[in-house]
């Protein structure tokens, strides 16, 4: 999971760059706070699950993820309020952690093939 944030982090700074570089500013601030919204999101979750599995600690789990979602809705409730607000960039802030995601599935696969030897499984 921390290649997973280390590249939303990588992501979220080469996007705010270039959105900077490309658009408004207070568009790439939007996108920051997007992109950075999605990366808290991402953290916690992991945080919520790691007490969920590994320390049988339903509750807090549980309790952490609900807290989390009234955290997020306050964040986004109070960005929509700004005037320098954009919901789009906003938008593709958030739908930024894709490629994060993609990432992360390639490079499993990539693993497990290099764990594997190159050697696939016979047909059932």
């Amino acid at each position: 999971m921390i290649r997973v944030l280390i590249c939303q982090l990588l992501i979220t700074v080469l996007g705010y760059l270039a959105t900077l570089f490309f658009a408004a500013p207070n568009h790439a601030d939007s996108y920051l706070w997007g992109s950075l919204t999605i990366l808290m999101s991402f953290a916690l979750m992991g945080l919520g699950y790691g007490l969920i599995f590994q320390k049988k600690l339903v509750a807090l789990g549980v309790s952490l993820i609900v807290f989390k979602y009234a955290i997020l809705g306050i964040i986004i409730f109070t960005l929509t309020k700004l005037d320098w607000f954009s919901s789009i960039a906003f938008a593709m802030g958030v739908a930024s952690f894709i490629v994060s995601a993609i990432y992360y599935a390639i490079s499993e696969a990539l693993r497990e093939e290099k764990e594997d030897g190159g050697r696939s499984t016979p047909p059932v």
